[in-house]
Parts: structure tokens; C-alpha cells; sequence
């Protein structure tokens, strides 16, 4: 898929320089961290999920925990 990516120039600026001190195109470090970004998206949803299911399970553990 290709779309312009209007930035503010001092953010072109500083993914410039982040681009070439990694030494890649300004394309490919804005791809890394689009794919970085939707990674943790993805984990911080497994980890809620994973949160949700443990204390569903463990809801009377956790009302015990409570009432101390």
C-alpha cells in the first residue's frame, strides 16, 4: 500500500537522522516502527485477555484477597 506521510519538520528531521544513523531509508524506518507499534498493540491485547481470563477464573480468590 503506498500514502503520503505528512510529518512536521521536526519530526522529518529527527526520523532523518534515526534513519540514517541505523543506516536505512526514512521508508523502512517508518515501516519498522509501524510493525513495532501493531506487535505491541498486539501483545498489550494478550496480555488484557490473558488479565480478563485469570481473574474470571480466580474471581473468588481475588473477592477473599479483598476482604482482608
Amino acid at each position: 500500500m503506498a500514502f503520503t506521510l505528512n510529518l512536521k519538520p521536526e519530526v522529518e528531521q529527527r526520523l532523518k537522522e534515526l534513519a540514517e544513523a541505523e543506516h536505512r531509508s526514512m521508508h523502512k524506518t517508518v515501516e519498522v516502527a509501524v510493525q513495532a507499534y501493531l506487535d505491541r498493540h498486539e501483545r498489550d491485547e494478550w496480555t488484557r485477555e490473558a488479565a480478563r481470563r485469570v481473574f474470571a477464573e480466580d474471581a473468588e480468590f481475588f473477592e477473599m484477597l479483598g476482604d482482608r
